[in-house]
């Protein structure tokens, strides 16, 4: 029947254009799904391989618990086939020990329906036990029942493995902690205390309630705005360990503090030095006051003297060195003893006619010493030098016996023209000489007369700045004898000048001259390499020791010089001594420290000269680890004489052993000497009744002579011990 709107009826036309348009719509749907397929696949692939990299596997079980699917990778690890494992099958794969574990962390899943987690070891495919974490949740619909589980296994076997062997790197720490003889407390950046081992808390405890977990200023108030306080937050704010000494604010003593940075807080070790800083204070003042008359000797009188130049203004500061006239007479007439109650005689009279704040020494022998600073009455340096000669006006007397003395002085003020103490004390020296030459009872003060002995000082500068190149310098080398075995140990390298007009001149004379024109440098470089190219002549492994200026150690490259002239000679770093006196460190002390370390770790040997005549030379010993301590010569010469000397001589030489130095005494000249320093453990002796310089070849044929006698002596002897000890 025909259509009653033929207008109505879709044309030909408009039919293909939906026919089109419905078959682009499906194509255009079937290209969603495609995409949506590989996308979801893509997900599912990284997931996967997320999983299998994080050896993670994934399950779900049933309500009951029994296990419905497990991804792919649990084959891989444990061998078991998946449909081996559905149901309770997976528990074949759990180690023997922990089934029953892992048994209970389901059961308390099951039982309450809630997510659970726990810990047990599955036996790997290659038959390795390995840990892993399980993770157990509930699937519920929307009505709130349970519908199943859902979950993961987590390979965790590094993971507790490191934290195993944290634990027992904790335990390692907590162990050592506990047994060093420090007392150790550790705190976090909020200065709280989070360990303290048994030391410190039985020392605490004797001054609080403290334990871990209490704030470190909560417990000790008194101890914030404190040097403690201070170095603490330096060590938490550069992250470098600081180390240092503090009085006890509780009590009447020391502590020495090493304060660590732990990246968490701070590790604080401290321990009680209060018997050692005592002692050591005792043994500095020792140090520096004479024995037989108690004064002050040269080490404290020199310290005075630079202290009183350093802040002098014109005429302020003036030297008075006195000498006694025919004191040597006394001592060989009536004997030492009475020379030496005589000295302490003469030092009661001059203490009499000082002013206050002068300064009295006895600087060795009869010589005595002033650092005069006009008092309030404004007595000048002359008249204070006619009232010490007034001393000798009476005779003084000694067991009964009257003797008559008399004194010559030269006295020295400061002036523009003196650029150092030192050249204040020589200008005083200077006049003291002239005093003497003009017979006894004579004061003299330092004038531009005698200034001529100064200008030849100039000349001699001259001189020595080409003696090195005209070949007039020569080392010769004192042997250093091991007490213990007989044999020489070594030789220190002593260099000598011979003038071509003036002869022999003194080391005391010309090593100062090159100090002060800075020609120590090369000449320092010229005997390092000298003493080790001879040094590589001798046998065995015997050392040469070489003395070092504190210019030389402001060099920057001196360690680059040291080792060129041991890779030059050709011998070992250990075989090399660098003997430094303690102002070295008297400036620029970390500097030159670190200079010393840098050298020491290169294997040379570092010694500390002259020990015993500075003033600070025990705090120096506490801050590097000197290899070698050499005593100086003003207490060998006492031992026999004086109790107080060989007091000091035991106490330093113990300190040397219990530092694992070796301590050697210099200035040995008699067989009595020797025998005292080989009772008490000394380990070298140096000096003229051991061995005087001698030339290169004398030491080296001393040495290859004694090394053969030596080797043909039967062990089982002892070594002959002469004058001319060897081998």
């Amino acid at each position: 029947m025909p259509s009653p709107n033929p207008s109505l009826e879709p044309g030909p036309d408009q039919q293909s254009v939906r026919l089109a348009a419905a078959e682009e719509r499906i194509a255009a749907l079937e290209r969603s799904d495609a995409a949506l397929r590989a996308r979801l696949c893509e997900s599912e692939a990284r997931h996967r391989h997320t999983c299998e990299l994080r050896r993670l596997v994934p399950w779900s079980a049933a309500p009951n618990g029994d296990i419905l699917e497990m991804a792919p990778l649990w084959t891989t690890l444990t061998g078991l086939e998946l449909e081996d494992s559905l149901g309770t099958g997976w528990v074949a794969a759990v180690h023997p020990e922990d089934r029953e574990p892992a048994g209970a962390i389901w059961r308390q899943a099951l039982a309450t329906g809630e997510a659970a987690d726990g810990h047990f070891r599955l036996v790997m495919s290659e038959g390795e036990p390995r840990w892993f974490h399980l993770r157990i949740a509930p699937r519920t619909v929307p009505d709130g029942s349970l519908s199943g589980w859902y979950g993961t296994l987590e390979d965790i076997q590094e993971r507790r493995s490191a934290e195993e062997a944290l634990k027992a790197s904790e335990a390692l720490t907590r162990s050592v902690l506990e047994s060093t003889t420090d007392h150790v407390v550790v705190l976090d950046r909020d200065w709280r205390i989070t360990f303290m081992n048994a030391r410190a808390t039985k020392l605490i405890a004797q001054m609080c309630e403290g334990k871990a977990g209490d704030g470190l200023w909560d417990l000790f108030p008194d101890h914030q705005s404190t040097e403690y306080e201070a170095r603490c937050r330096e060590a938490m704010e550069t992250g470098r360990p600081v180390r240092f000494e503090a009085r006890m604010v509780r009590a009447d003593g020391w502590l020495t503090l090493n304060v660590c940075p732990t990246g968490d807080g701070l590790a604080v070790f401290f321990r009680d030095t209060t018997d050692v800083m005592r002692a050591s204070e005792a043994l500095v003042e020792q140090a520096h006051r004479d024995d037989l008359t108690g004064l002050a000797n040269r080490a404290l009188f020199n310290k005075a003297l630079e202290e009183g130049f350093e802040g002098r203004t014109e005429r302020d500061t003036s030297v008075l060195l006195l000498d006694l006239d025919l004191f040597k007479e006394v001592n060989d007439t009536l004997g030492h003893p009475v020379g030496d109650k005589l000295l302490k005689e003469v030092a009661l009279r001059f203490r009499s006619s000082l002013d206050e704040g002068d300064l009295l020494a006895r600087l060795g022998g009869d010589e005595f010493a002033v650092i005069h600073r006009p008092g309030d009455d404004g007595r000048s340096v002359a008249a204070l030098a006619e009232r010490l000669m007034e001393s000798f006006t009476d005779c003084f007397f000694v067991d009964g016996i009257a003797i008559k003395l008399a004194a010559s002085i030269g006295t020295a003020s400061s002036s523009p023209a003196h650029l150092s103490a030192n050249d204040l004390f020589k200008a005083a020296d200077i006049a003291l000489y002239r005093a003497k030459e003009e017979g006894r009872g004579a004061i003299r003060a330092f004038d531009d007369g005698m200034a001529e002995r100064l200008q030849a000082r100039q000349t001699m500068k001259v001189d020595l700045d080409v003696a090195l190149v005209l070949g007039e310098l020569r080392l010769v080398y004192q042997p250093l004898l091991d007490i213990a075995s007989g044999r020489i140990a070594g030789a220190e390298a002593l260099v000598r000048w011979r003038h071509p007009t003036m002869g022999e001149i003194s080391p005391g004379e010309f090593i100062p001259l090159a100090e002060d024109t800075g020609l120590i440098v090369e000449m320092g470089d010229w005997i390092l390499r000298q003493a080790c190219m001879q040094a590589a002549l001798w046998p065995g492994e015997r050392t040469v020791a070489v003395n070092l200026s504190p210019v030389q150690i402001r060099d920057e490259t001196l360690p680059q010089r040291v080792l060129y002239a041991l890779s030059n000679a050709g011998i070992a770093p250990s075989r090399l001594e660098l003997e430094i006196t303690e102002s070295v460190l008297l400036q620029d002390s970390e500097r030159n420290l670190a200079m010393l370390h840098t050298l020491r770790e290169a294997g040379v040997r570092i010694a500390l000269d002259d020990f015993g005549t500075g003033y600070s030379s025990l705090s120096y010993l506490r801050h590097f680890p000197f290899d070698k301590l050499k005593l100086d010569r003003c207490f060998v010469g006492d031992i026999g004489r004086s109790p107080q000397s060989e007091a000091i001589i035991r106490a330093a030489g113990e300190m040397g052993r219990a530092m694992a130095m070796t301590t050697t005494a210099e200035g040995v000249e008699t067989a009595e000497q020797l025998d005292w320093l080989r009772a008490n453990g000394w380990s070298q002796a140096q000096g003229w009744h051991t061995g005087r310089p001698m030339e290169a070849g004398a030491i080296r044929d001393l040495l290859v002579g004694g090394e053969a006698r030596r080797r043909k002596t039967p062990a089982r002897h002892s070594p002959l011990r002469t004058k001319a000890l060897a081998g």
